[in-house]
């Protein structure tokens, strides 16, 4: 567990459970003491403060009355007394749920700031008298959770250790759509990154089934998130950095925050040499994306010729749009008349560290970023944004800062010329960024 965030404690329950029987997760050190308590004394505790005003949940036609949430559990937002919920909704003792067949609750690491936190979590979760916990050191402890009847009696528990610490490295990665998310896994494992998969505190998961957007307790969320990125070195790779993903304006704005993008000790970029993990199945230009370094400002993964339907910074992974596909840039040629677009990458790069404004919501107001790409083109100059959308089966699946999808007509009079392309980025600022890159394309 990453030192100074909270965690999940989640498990089956097997055999017969009755209703008056008490679920008890405790957390003691190596010495034996008792740090930490969550108990739930009431199986499918429907106490749950729904009216919380940072709760994001599914629309309401999805979920009437939020009856399945109830039945889900979010032991974050459970109260003793509904009609008075800020008279309990801070004591952490109480926030374990359980069932028939499952209980989970939420080990508190530190209150607040004052405390150890790293950003504040909008709960300041405390015990159960109001005092404030401190952050848990980093260390070995041992997890117990147990149940008991009424009179006390223990009827069965089970144990496991632990062990808080400083990741070493950490990545920042998108793992939508599924043939990238299957790259992604590949590559984690062969780098050794690992992947974590347990529910983070204030995070609520998909109950339904089906993921629309976050929903939970975002600020709570985002402030157990980024303790697993404070203190290691951060590999990014490149690929639909949402406007609106925790990998953008949380992960990625905290270490820009803190001046450590641009500082290979601290962060490293990767990406797809052609774009994308594959392009063209089953036609005459398919390939395979290698995952390489990223090491130029601005990197022309290739440049593909499509149709009249194809639009400017929508890529559609389907590949309905593309007609060819060119991945070698020392060569290319094209017929006058044709529509081609550059699929470019920009990488993230550092800006001043008060353009990092934090938010309430533990997000961060990006005051400066990188912003378009100035083509120019032979004696003339044009300007594209960044923000390519990429569509896929169902509609859209996000946005990406760092990349454009700009497309270009050749014109007939072009015929027989041989156009050259040099690109280079400008920020939100007007500014022109160093590094830059060109290609030849040759009309036929």
């Amino acid at each position: 567990m990453e030192y100074r965030r909270d965690f999940d404690v989640q498990g089956k329950i097997c055999g017969d459970l009755k209703e008056d029987m008490i679920l008890k997760i405790c957390l003691y050190d190596e010495a034996g003491k008792l740090l930490r308590h969550v108990c739930s004394k009431q199986m499918n505790d429907e106490n749950l403060y729904l009216d919380h005003p940072d709760l994001i949940t599914y629309h309401e036609e999805l979920d009437p009355g939020k009856i399945k949430l109830k039945q889900f559990g979010f032991p974050e937002l459970l109260v003793k007394v509904l009609s008075d919920p800020e008279a309990s909704l801070h004591d952490a003792t109480i926030k374990c749920f359980c069932n028939s067949d499952s209980y989970k609750g939420v080990i508190v690491s530190a209150s607040d700031t004052a405390h150890g936190r790293i950003l504040e979590s909008g709960l300041s979760l405390c015990d159960e008298n109001g005092e404030a916990y401190d952050c848990l050191e980093m260390g070995t402890y041992l997890l117990e959770v147990s149940l008991s009847d009424r009179e006390g009696n223990l009827l069965t528990k089970t144990e496991k250790k632990i062990v808080i610490g400083k990741r070493e490295e950490a990545v920042i990665v998108r793992f939508n759509p599924p043939e990238h998310r299957k790259r992604m896994n590949k590559w984690c494992e062969q780098m050794g990154f690992t992947i974590i998969n347990d529910t983070l505190p204030g995070y609520l998961e998909p109950y339904l089934g089906r993921w629309y957007y976050h929903m939970g307790l975002l600020k709570y969320y985002r402030s157990n998130d980024i303790a697993i990125y404070a203190d290691a070195l951060v590999h990014m790779f490149v690929y639909l950095c949402d406007p609106s993903s925790t990998s953008y304006e949380t992960e990625l704005a905290y270490l820009a925050s803190r001046n450590r993008i641009g500082d290979r000790g601290w962060f490293r970029t990767y990406r797809y040499d052609i774009g994308e993990a594959a392009i063209g199945k089953g036609r005459s230009f398919e390939r395979q994306g290698r995952i390489v370094p990223f090491e130029d400002a601005l990197s022309i993964c290739r440049i593909d010729l499509v149709d009249e339907e194809a639009k400017e910074n929508i890529f559609d992974l389907s590949g309905s749009r593309l007609l060819d596909s060119a991945y070698d840039l020392s060569d290319v040629k094209v017929k006058a008349g044709s529509r081609i677009a550059f699929h470019c990458i920009a990488r993230p790069r550092q800006f001043d560290v008060s353009d990092c404004v934090l938010k309430d919501d533990n997000t961060y107001r990006i005051d400066n970023e990188i912003d378009k790409i100035v083509y120019r083109i032979d004696d003339r100059e044009e300007e594209r944004n960044l923000m390519m959308e990429r569509i896929h089966e169902e509609g859209s699946i996000g946005f990406s800062v760092y990349e454009a999808y700009n497309i270009f007509e050749l014109k007939n009079e072009d015929q027989g010329k041989t156009l050259q392309f040099t690109l280079t980025l400008k920020d939100r600022r007007g500014n022109l960024l160093e590094g830059r890159q060109s290609v030849s394309v040759k009309v036929i």
